[in-house]
């Protein structure tokens, strides 16, 4: 009996001394979550930055842009592409290397039934918990992001982690609409669309240095739609001209002899 019951005490001081043990272990496991929860941590080794006064560009933004800045929650969806954008809701065909690292989803308030296309931003975090702050850096929008809220905006990956020095995250931001058509080298290139045929035609524009406001092919106006497709109805004939404004008022005229491939047309607003 006094056998039995030391055997027991014994049993309930190894249990008691196992608890204590893992008990640590427990509360820090919580401790861990929830601090990755609340300050994400800065990306290695980047370097602070904090340039008191904000994001404000030189000069302001240009008179064919929305004027003023915008604040919300900056977050991240996408690493880097391949020189296209066809997966995205601009569905452009080709974006250059800077374009293809730099770009970003605008909210759905914003999206201007797909006239945001083309427009860049340039955006800065705010949030006390980013480790780059007020480091003013420019995307281009070349997606749509249909949960976020007026003034969000989703980046490439790499883009977000210049603006904040962070793994993607949701901290606040300020941004405004900007200029970025020095950055838009080569030409303006041509894609058809699936589905083309005799008397419907679809096409894609990419890499115009400013959105498109207008396309006439072979003097007929095309319909844009949304998601940056521009209609033709009708037979075509070859070899067209295309005559493009730009939302500045720039215009341009461009030739192709085949207009059913993808292919660069040669030119670009000056």
């Amino acid at each position: 009996m006094l056998r039995t019951q030391a055997l027991l005490r014994l049993g309930a001081a190894l249990a008691g001394l196992l608890a204590l043990l893992a008990g640590p272990a427990r509360a820090g496991g919580r401790a861990a979550r929830f601090l990755a929860q609340t300050a994400p941590a800065a990306e290695p080794n980047v370097t602070a930055f904090d340039r008191t006064g904000g994001g404000l560009l030189q000069g302001g933004t240009p008179w064919w842009l929305p004027q003023g800045q915008w604040s919300g929650d900056g977050t991240a969806y996408s690493e880097a592409v391949s020189n296209t954008g066809k997966g995205f809701a601009c569905s452009y065909r080709f974006l250059n290397d800077w374009a293809s690292r730099n770009f970003a989803a605008i909210n759905k308030p914003m999206w201007d039934e797909g006239r945001a296309c083309g427009r860049c931003i340039t955006a800065w975090c705010v949030d006390e918990r980013c480790a780059t702050r007020n480091k003013p850096v420019q995307v281009q929008v070349v997606d749509q992001c249909p949960e976020c809220k007026e003034g969000d905006v989703d980046f490439s990956i790499p883009a977000y982690r210049d603006i904040t020095g962070m793994w993607p995250h949701r901290l606040a931001i300020q941004w405004e609409w900007s200029d970025c058509s020095a950055k838009l080298d080569g030409p303006i290139r041509m894609a058809p669309k699936d589905g083309i045929n005799p008397q419907w035609q679809a096409f894609y524009f990419s890499n115009a240095k400013y959105p498109l406001k207008s396309i006439k092919l072979n003097g007929v106006p095309l319909q844009r739609n949304e998601f940056q497709f521009w209609i033709h109805s009708g037979q075509l004939s070859t070899p067209c001209t295309l005559e493009m404004e730009a939302v500045t008022g720039a215009t341009l005229t461009l030739t192709t002899s085949d207009p059913y491939k993808d292919q660069p047309l040669g030119g670009n607003f000056a």
